[in-house]
C-alpha cells in the first residue's frame, strides 16, 4: 500500500478530524491588519504575513513607517490605518 491517499478518501467537509488539533505543524489563524489607501481612501483587512513580507526600505512608507500594500482599486499605496 502506498503513502498517497486518493481524493475519494479525503473528507472534503472537514479535513481536520480533531477540531482541537492544528494541522501542518502549527499553522494558526491569520492576524488581520486594517490598511487604508492614501489616495482613494479604500480600506481592507490584510493578513499580517502579507503586510510584513517587506524586505527593503522602499517597501515602507517614509511618513508613517508602515509597510506599503498596493491598493486594488487605484494602484496607489495603502498603509496601516491610523498611522
Amino acid at each position: 500500500m502506498g503513502i498517497f491517499m486518493s481524493w475519494e478518501n479525503v473528507n472534503r467537509e472537514n479535513p481536520v478530524q480533531n477540531e482541537d488539533e492544528i494541522p501542518f505543524g502549527g499553522i494558526s489563524k491569520d492576524i488581520l491588519i486594517d490598511f487604508k489607501c492614501k489616495s482613494c481612501g479604500y480600506e481592507e483587512k490584510v493578513p499580517d504575513f502579507v503586510a510584513f513580507e517587506c524586505y527593503t526600505e522602499e517597501d515602507f512608507d517614509e511618513e508613517t513607517g508602515s509597510p506599503i500594500i498596493l491598493c486594488p482599486k487605484c494602484d496607489a499605496n495603502m498603509v496601516i490605518k491610523g498611522r
